[in-house]
């Protein structure tokens, strides 16, 4: 890498570095904080920013590094933050009110989630197993939400919570987009925890706190 090379990735990886960190500290006032209120709405719009640009300097970074695992764990992470606040404002149950960019992000994760779960499976055989498992549940699960999301917008499903799926979309996918934040930030500066701990102890304490508020919700608007 030459010297404007090396500028642009240091450049790069500042911004990175500033954009997730916004994201790690402003996610933590979303998931812990009242929901709705007006700090809500405004840590909320700023964690959407820092992890956009965390996500379009880490996939830059990636393929400056030959990192096919990172610029793809990117896009996912990325995917969850934009739909979960894109479904404040998709909130009709009405799907051709959907925006063209709504659709073609999920056709592009869609693909790149295809793209992560071949990758993961291609040195799989039996003599020698190098099967990256991380990576396949990430492709899995950029799958499910994206072609669930795309079966949606062409009227192919119909959501369970009818016109309060808006938010419980918002509540998973806000606080998924948050376990791979904070996964990253533990797997890239973290080495004396067990490797097990790292990367699932965030997906365990996030899958309880979805569980705990899709259910008080649920409770709330008896649906």
């Amino acid at each position: 890498m030459n010297s404007s090379g090396s500028l642009l990735f240091q450049v790069l990886l500042y911004l990175h570095i500033a954009g997730g960190m916004t994201g790690l500290i402003t996610g933590l006032f979303n998931v812990t904080g009242k929901k709705g209120s007006r700090a809500h709405k405004k840590t909320g719009l700023i964690y959407v920013a820092g992890m956009f640009a965390a996500t379009l300097c880490g996939i830059v970074l990636a393929f400056m590094k030959d990192n096919n695992f990172l610029f793809l764990i990117g896009i996912f992470s990325f995917y969850l933050a934009f739909t979960g606040y894109r479904s404040l404002k998709n909130k009709s149950e009405n799907p051709t009110l959907v925006k063209w960019i709504d659709v073609w992000v999920a056709v592009i994760t869609c693909i790149f989630s295809i793209w992560m779960v071949i990758s993961a499976l291609i040195y799989l055989n039996p003599f020698r197993l190098h099967f990256n498992p991380v990576q396949f549940i990430f492709g899995v699960a950029g799958l499910v939400f994206s072609v669930g999301d795309l079966l949606w917008f062409f009227g192919k499903r119909k959501f369970k919570f009818g016109k309060f799926q808006w938010m419980f979309t918002h509540i998973g996918r806000m606080v998924g987009s948050y376990i791979s934040a904070v996964t990253a930030f533990l797997v890239v500066n973290i080495n004396f925890l067990p490797p097990l701990l790292i990367w699932l102890g965030p997906s365990v304490l996030g899958s309880c706190v979805i569980a705990y508020n899709i259910r008080k919700y649920r409770l709330k608007l008896r649906v």
